[in-house]
């Protein structure tokens, strides 16, 4: 599960409880629902990413639905830079090869249901 989405997640079914929008609980029913059907159907465990409960976010706080596909591509802007830098200008062979970090996570890891939201300075 992304812990990104898990946030959004939080603040969508807050943000709904709130202003009594439908939502939450829209979305929520797709997700539940994909998450089931993909398991029964196709064997796979499939969870939602960031992008899942932006939508009834933004609808939420009333930025217009024209802005989502604007926020979408600007949120990943820098990665998609950083990506045709690496293509471009690194020293990389004749046909594109799959980059892969030098660095290794040392991070927490949770599994595929994620971990439980710990504030920043609450951390180690």
């Amino acid at each position: 599960y992304d812990p990104r989405a898990q946030v959004l997640k939080e603040l969508s079914k807050k943000l709904a409880k709130k202003t009594g929008a439908p939502w939450f609980d829209i979305t929520q029913a797709v997700e539940e629902t994909t998450i089931r059907e993909m398991k029964r159907q196709k064997g796979i465990d499939i969870y939602p990413n960031v992008d899942l409960y932006s939508a009834s976010l933004y609808y939420m706080l009333k930025i217009p639905p024209d802005l989502n596909t604007p926020i979408f591509a600007i949120s990943r802007v820098a990665g998609w830079t950083a990506h045709v830098i690496e293509e471009k200008f690194a020293q990389a062979a004749p046909k594109t090869a799959l980059y892969r970090p030098k660095a290794v996570y040392v991070g927490k890891y949770c599994g595929p249901q994620g971990c439980t939201y710990e504030p920043i300075d609450l951390r180690k």
